[in-house]
């Protein structure tokens, strides 16, 4: 072991035993087994996850230390939108939140052992420092899991969630079904003061929110042999849905904070969202000879929403409605060179077709009926045609340094049509140069650089309005993306039966930021307000505490960031919109082998941030979580939860800050919203078969 690990090791002498005997063997239990280092890449077999009573493959990776789920984004294009989770080598065609769906139709039972890929292997996560590369069974036969959770939220009600999956090999094909429904529940009760210029409160509003949320989806999967390759199918639907009725009872005049029982008027919120989803994704790869391959990807994408606001308030209505049709086509095709060769080349390109059309009706009733009111592009369709060609490069320098390197060319087209009608092209290069040092099986570093171009929106080319708040928003033609340039060093190291630590610095420059600005018809909107810088920290670990209580373990994922940017209204510097300069979680997990259950305690730290309006300064503030579960298999084969969510209260505070004539002017008042939502108490059984 050299100077580097003997140092990194010092760090795991804090939380593993002095003794070589494993606590767990002292104790007469079987242990689980360490991890298996493959050169730079952990290995962690099916037997490690036995003591967290997995029953899905969601589980298991939710377990695997050090590893935090990513779904990548939903937004345009294939590539950039990469999640970190292959299967059996090969990266999911699905998108928008698929890959849970993915994992949990996969019973714990077909997972042979998970391998973590640091980089080095993972030409499938573009941009991705940590990959989990699930390897399945190939003897595996049918396999299914169900599970029925009932939720019990702050208003008394209960509200179910069940899911069913089955997994078989029919006429040579893995063929895998998964039927869900869900409804949440979001009781919330709120307070808002409202102060004039000088600070003194001038009315009171106590409000009371019921909102519900369903969901079904029904997703499939099929994969085999075909024309010499494998062809995976995975198909998406989904229907799913807000709505909630807002009661208000206002109070007048410089009363104190404590208002009378009798409101003086009342306002009524009605707020409705519907929406549907149809994803169809193709994935074909073939083995070409002496470690290439080639792979076809194609993903198609259908969405339907429309959102309804019905306010009211005595002499006053205001009613929007809004239709969004977004749709997404992508082709994509690479040809890469696989296994242990000192030079691994990548080849490909990306066509995407991406298309939104928006429709908002707005309309306003002081007395003499329903007055349109019109915003900029309240009828707007937008399209784009993007191309990409990309070529990377692994190589390896030494027996532990590899060089990743990588140049990506994208052009792109974006056509609005409607009241604003606007074309432009566009065209970027996006380089990316990566260091990778693994003096260790157990220890990894890292020292990167990436260019990358943030993805736009649709929605925010068209109008919208939210009428709780008083804000309409007209859409911007002109919008271009954002780009971003991200330098960092990362730091990964594992030792004994689970422990694992990962550190990050990372400095990121932003060209051509978006924020709020006053477009030439008088409306805000979204709009390119110059450039920023972010810089941070993260870090996640997982801790065994054997020498404190055999079978428990700490999890750790913090992030501590900062911000700046020359503000375009005040003419000074300020953080970035909305960007938390904290954000913690950690768990305690004790598992007890011999009784076949767990115990558990979660927390989230409180979060905070700004968004920065043209005449208005938006501060809101998360309060701290805690939660705690119990989770047993001793019950019939089933695995059962208790879990308690939030069970010191759900509670959140804002503050809206509002100047005249924009935020370079006087304070002209504000706004104090302080809202809780209560504790969520749910029991949930889940079975494989």
């Amino acid at each position: 072991m050299n100077a580097f690990s003997v140092m990194l090791a010092g760090v795991a002498a804090t939380t593993t035993p002095l003794d070589e005997t494993r606590p767990s063997e002292l104790f007469g239990q079987e242990a689980p087994p360490a991890i298996v280092p493959v050169g730079p890449d952990p290995v962690y077999p099916a037997e490690f996850y036995k003591p967290f009573q997995p029953q899905t493959a969601l589980d298991m990776l939710e377990r695997t230390p050090g590893f935090l789920l990513s779904e990548g984004t939903s937004v345009r294009g294939f590539g950039g939108a990469a999640g970190n989770v292959l299967i059996d080598g090969q990266r999911p065609t699905v998108k928008g939140g698929g890959i849970t769906e993915v994992l949990r139709r996969i019973a714990a039972s077909r997972v042979e052992r998970v391998v973590l890929l640091r980089g080095t292997d993972a030409a499938e996560a573009q941009g991705q420092t940590l990959v989990a590369n699930l390897i399945l069974r190939a003897d595996a036969g049918g396999s299914g899991n169900a599970s029925l959770t009932l939720s019990h939220t702050a208003d008394g009600r209960i509200s179910p969630s069940a899911r069913i999956s089955h997994a078989r090999r029919i006429a040579g094909w893995q063929t895998n079904i998964e039927l869900s429904g869900e409804m949440v529940r979001f009781p919330t009760d709120g307070t808002y003061l409202d102060r004039d210029a000088a600070g003194s409160l001038y009315r009171t509003r106590q409000e009371h929110i019921a909102g519900k949320a369903p969901e079904y989806g029904l997703a499939l999967s099929t994969s085999g042999a075909l024309a010499g390759g494998t062809l995976t199918v995975n198909l998406r639907l989904n229907k799913d849905g807000y709505s909630s009725r807002r009661g208000i009872d206002i109070f007048e005049g410089p009363a104190d904070e404590t208002p009378d029982d009798t409101p003086d008027s009342r306002r009524d919120i009605a707020y409705d969202e519907k929406g549907r989803s149809g994803e169809l994704g193709l994935d074909w790869t073939r083995r070409l000879g002496s470690g290439w391959s080639a792979k076809l990807v194609g993903l198609g994408r259908i969405e339907r929403y429309t959102t309804d606001e019905d306010y009211i308030e005595a002499d006053y209505r205001g009613l929007s409605s809004r239709l969004q049709k977004p749709s997404e086509f992508v082709a994509r095709t690479t040809v890469t060179r696989e296994g242990n060769h000192p030079v691994r080349p990548e080849f490909g390109g990306e066509i995407a077709y991406n298309r939104l059309s928006s429709r908002l009706d707005y309309a306003e009733d002081t007395g003499g009926g329903l007055i349109a009111i019109p915003l900029a592009n309240d009828r707007t369709r937008v399209s784009e045609m993007r191309g990409e060609a990309f070529a990377n490069l692994t190589v390896r320098l030494t027996g532990h340094l590899n060089l990743e390197s990588g140049m990506a060319v994208e052009f792109s087209r974006i056509r609005v049509t409607g009241e604003a009608a606007q074309e432009q092209s566009l065209s970027y290069l996006k380089p990316s140069a990566a260091l990778v040092w693994s003096p260790s099986g157990s220890t990894q570093l890292r020292l990167g650089a990436r260019r990358t171009v943030d993805q736009l929106d649709f929605g925010d080319f068209a109008a919208s309005v939210n009428q709780a708040d008083g804000r309409p928003l007209g859409g911007n033609s002109g919008l271009r993306p954002a780009r971003v340039t991200r330098v960092l060093a990362r730091l990964d190291h594992r030792w004994g039966e689970g422990g694992a630590i990962a550190l990050e610095a990372y400095h990121q420059w932003h060209t051509g930021l978006l924020g709020y600005l006053v477009l030439p018809s008088g409306d805000e909107a979204l709009g390119t307000i110059g450039n920023a810088r972010q810089w941070g920290i993260t870090a996640q670990g997982t801790l065994p505490l054997d020498r404190v209580l055999k079978g428990a373990r700490l999890t750790v994922d913090g992030t501590w960031r900062g911000s700046r940017l020359r503000d375009p209204v005040t003419g000074r510097n300020r953080v970035m919109d909305d960007i938390p300069s904290r954000s913690l979680t950690a768990e305690f997990r004790h598992d007890i082998p011999r009784f076949k259950s767990s115990w558990g305690v979660t927390w989230t730290a409180a979060e905070e941030a700004e968004v920065f309006y043209t005449g208005e300064v938006l501060r809101w503030r998360d309060r701290a979580l805690w939660g705690a579960y119990i989770e047993t298999t001793a019950f019939a084969g089933f695995k059962t939860t208790l879990r308690a969510t939030a069970f010191n209260g759900a509670d959140d505070s804002r503050l809206r800050a509002f100047y005249a004539p924009s935020r370079a002017g006087t304070p002209s008042g504000s706004e104090r919203r302080d809202q809780q939502s209560g504790a969520v108490v749910s029991l949930a059984l889940a079975r494989s078969f």
